[in-house]
């Protein structure tokens, strides 16, 4: 074989083993669907909040103290769409802050903002 063809076969494998491995880099650094049946909630406010899920039997995810965020997971790949009522806790009392809705197939946040008084909420994009 001569050197040319060598050279050329050293190059052609190079280059497939670079394009393997960009690719495998590639599909490590982008989640495939990280967002799928997770919610993050955060409370950005004066006060600690939690989700409800009505359609679920009024479950409930923990709360999140001020100035925290959360992760919860679990809730399902469903494409349908949920209804969700964020409510506030600044002790002794609770409160309705805002309902908005949820698609477990795209995940999403949910941010408390303000006081106690003046609360409102960001919600996921549907």
């Amino acid at each position: 074989m001569s050197f040319a063809n060598t050279l050329k076969r050293a190059s052609s494998s190079a280059i497939a083993v670079g394009v393997l491995a960009s690719a495998t880099m590639l599909a490590a650094t982008t989640p495939a669907s990280a967002a799928t049946g997770q919610l993050t909630v955060c409370s950005r406010g004066d006060y600690a909040s939690y989700v409800e899920f009505p359609a679920r039997g009024g479950m409930t995810t923990k709360i999140v103290h001020r100035g925290q965020c959360q992760k919860f997971t679990g809730f399902g790949s469903s494409t349908a769409v949920e209804s969700i009522n964020v409510y506030g806790i600044h002790s002794p009392s609770t409160f309705w802050v805002q309902s908005g809705k949820f698609r477990p197939s795209r995940g999403g946040n949910v941010v408390t903002y303000g006081s106690s008084a003046h609360a409102w909420a960001s919600m996921p994009q549907i």
